[in-house]
């Protein structure tokens, strides 16, 4: 058994040897995407047909030893960190179908002689053309929208958009310190659709990684309560992420939680516990103590399914992930007027037909909801294998033990007004797409489409577009994508989505990570 086991490490180490990872700052040696980058597409011959026996058997070895899988690790860590070390710092290492993003290192503690530290900086930019042509010329919330500042009315106007944004930009350190378990992360995250004076918001945390399947960390990071939300805009399947999840979804927040990965990565899971649903506006003075609790787990048995929708690797054997979430949070509502602008992917509590709940009138005459008690939960499903990919995810969301405070009577508020006695109120969705990837690394289409329905009524959406990858890489992709959708009950300035709209919107991005 051990003369076996050092057979397949022998093996496994040369191979890995004889093919370095950054034996030349321009460019990969990788199974995947190994293009040169001078070439055109069209004038690289096919790849010579090869049987994957051998190495499917190392594999099966590797997964069914812990011990022979840990001295492979160890002895894989060594030679690539003895092949950076020939490249002067800064260096910069990219993101690949199969590395993770790292971005510039600046530096890195190589040896148990030196201080550990190490700084990482990365980040990406997003440049968007939105046009939206409306099909409708006006909408009816269930309350007045901007009231008591206008003259009462529950019409709202639908508009026609085109600008050109910075649709979202991340410049992110991370690394760790005093110990390679010690890790930081801090993050600026910034739009103009708000303006270009908008502020700036912070991210990050700090963290105790034990091992792959615990690590402990506490800041300000996403609730993590649906998959959707918890992938980030770089990997969704196209534009933006979908109206569902646009609705369904909890914000950023500050937070402890905990992540990690068991079975030897089939099961990955991730939650804790955040000031509030949308706790980034809420500081110390934030009405209450109770918080968000909310998690989220999948389950791969196949496989690693890895971070995108699509299936830009062509995977040659099936992947699939099963998955689901939850949350439960008492929250403040907070109105439209009330919105500062401090986080852009902040949203508000509404009602099916786009209203938010913190509107007056919105639950009864009279009232405005000033707290209301959140439970989410989802499940959600993948697929992935040759170019094809399956994407799904449903929401259920029950919204109930409400707090109403009386308004000033005015028209055509009732006087004296009744007692408050809002029911619960149920509202579900889902969301999914379909993508094919037509050049592998280089150019996939996709279809997606999805609906919220509830008391207060439906909307849905559909549509679809293609990524095209210049460089056969996830580090730039260009998106064009056009998209269909009837009575919006989703807002937020960095979607396509305004509640109560109806028309078809035209988006084109540019996405370039560093």
């Amino acid at each position: 058994m051990r003369f076996g086991r050092l057979c397949a490490l022998t093996v496994i180490l040369a191979a890995l040897n004889s093919q370095p990872v950054w034996a030349e700052p321009s460019g990969l040696s990788l199974p995947i995407a190994s293009y040169q980058d001078n070439a055109e597409y069209e004038t690289i011959p096919p790849p010579e047909p090869r049987t994957y026996t051998a190495e499917d058997d190392l594999r099966s070895a590797i997964r069914s030893d812990p011990e022979l899988a840990a001295v492979v690790r160890e002895e894989a860590e060594m030679m690539l960190a003895a092949q950076l070390s020939g490249i002067p710092r800064p260096r910069y290492i990219p993101a690949t179908s199969l590395v993770d993003l790292k971005g510039l290192e600046v530096y890195a503690s190589r040896n148990r002689q030196s201080f550990p530290f190490s700084f990482y900086l990365n980040g990406f930019i997003q440049i968007r053309w939105f046009e939206f042509a409306r099909s409708v010329t006006t909408w009816t919330s269930s309350g007045d929208l901007n009231f008591p500042t206008t003259p009462y009315t529950r019409t709202n106007p639908v508009s026609n958009i085109n600008v050109f944004e910075i649709n979202r930009f991340f410049f992110t350190s991370e690394g760790y310190v005093t110990d390679e378990r010690l890790r930081y992360s801090l993050t600026l995250f910034g739009t103009t659709n708000n303006g270009n004076n908008s502020a700036i918001a912070p991210l990050g945390f700090a963290g105790w990684k034990f091992n792959d399947q615990v690590m402990l960390l506490g800041g300000v990071s996403f609730v993590a309560a649906t998959r959707e939300w918890g992938t980030s805009s770089r990997w969704v399947q196209g534009i933006d992420r979908s109206m569902a999840n646009t609705f369904f979804r909890p914000s950023y927040s500050p937070g402890f939680e905990f992540k990690g990965k068991l079975f030897d990565g089939e099961i990955r899971y991730r939650g804790g516990a955040w000031n509030g649903i949308d706790g980034s506006r809420a500081g110390v003075n934030r009405s209450g103590t109770a918080m968000a609790w909310a998690g989220i787990i999948a389950w791969e048995p196949l496989g690693r399914y890895g971070p995108y929708y699509s299936d830009m690797e062509v995977h040659r054997d099936p992947v699939f992930r099963l998955g689901c979430s939850g949350l439960h949070s008492m929250t403040p509502t907070i109105g439209p007027s009330e919105q500062d602008g401090s986080n852009p992917e902040d949203t508000l509590v509404r009602l099916t037909n786009g209203t938010p709940i913190a509107t007056v009138d919105a639950l009864q005459l009279g009232y405005k909801v000033t707290k209301v008690r959140v439970q989410l939960a989802t499940i959600d499903v993948g697929w992935k294998y040759k170019g094809t990919a399956l994407n799904f995810e449903y929401y259920f969301r029950l919204l109930d033990n409400f707090t109403a405070e009386p308004r000033t009577p005015a028209p055509p508020f009732p006087t004296p007004l009744p007692p408050f006695q809002a029911q619960s109120i149920f509202q579900q969705g889902g969301a999914g797409s379909f993508s094919f990837c037509l050049l592998p690394q280089r150019l996939g289409i996709y279809g997606r489409g999805g609906g919220v329905t509830g008391p207060n009524g439906t909307g849905q959406e559909w549509g679809g577009g293609f990524n095209f990858y210049p460089k056969n890489n996830r580090q730039s992709k260009f998106t064009f994508e056009a998209l269909y959708y009837n009575r919006s009950p989703a807002d937020n300035a960095l979607y396509p989505y305004r509640a109560g709209y109806s028309g078809t919107a035209i988006q084109t991005q540019m996405l370039v990570m560093w």
